[in-house]
C-alpha cells in the first residue's frame, strides 16, 4: 500500500522530524513525518514525498495520546490502530502536544462531515 501513496503539498496538515520506533526491531529512528487528512506517513528524508517508510490511514487510528511512560522517553506519544501501536517522540513537549492535537482533529474530522449530512 505505501508505495502507492504520493503526498501533495496542499494536503499537508503538519510535518516535521519525529523519532519513531521501528515495527520489528523496536529500534528508534529519526523520520520526517507528514500528516494529511487521510494518512500519517514517515519518510527517511524531508524532501522525500514518495515511498514512505511507513504509512497509516488516519481513519484506522483509534487513539492518540501522550506515552512517556509507555516509551520510557520524554515527549513520547502513541497512535493506536487495530494492527499496531505507533510510538513516536517529538523534540519538545510543545511539539508533542501539537502532533497529538493535529492527529486527533484529523481522526474526528471525517466523522463530523458524515454527521453534518444526516
Amino acid at each position: 500500500m505505501s508505495n502507492e501513496i504520493i503526498i501533495h503539498p496542499d494536503d499537508i496538515l503538519k510535518e516535521g522530524w519525529l523519532t519513531k520506533q521501528s515495527v520489528h526491531l523496536k529500534s528508534w529512528k529519526r523520520r520526517w513525518v507528514v500528516l494529511t487528512p487521510q494518512y500519517l506517513c514517515s519518510f527517511k528524508t524531508e524532501s522525500e514525498r514518495r515511498n514512505p517508510t511507513e504509512c497509516i490511514r488516519v481513519k484506522d487510528c483509534s487513539t492518540v495520546k501522550s506515552a512517556t511512560e509507555d516509551a520510557g522517553k520524554e515527549n513520547a506519544f502513541r497512535v493506536d490502530t487495530p494492527e499496531r501501536v505507533f510510538l513516536l517522540i517529538a523534540d519538545t513537549a510543545q511539539e508533542r502536544e501539537a502532533w497529538i492535537g493535529n492527529i486527533g482533529k484529523s481522526m474526528v474530522r471525517p466523522t463530523m462531515m458524515v454527521d453534518e449530512y444526516e
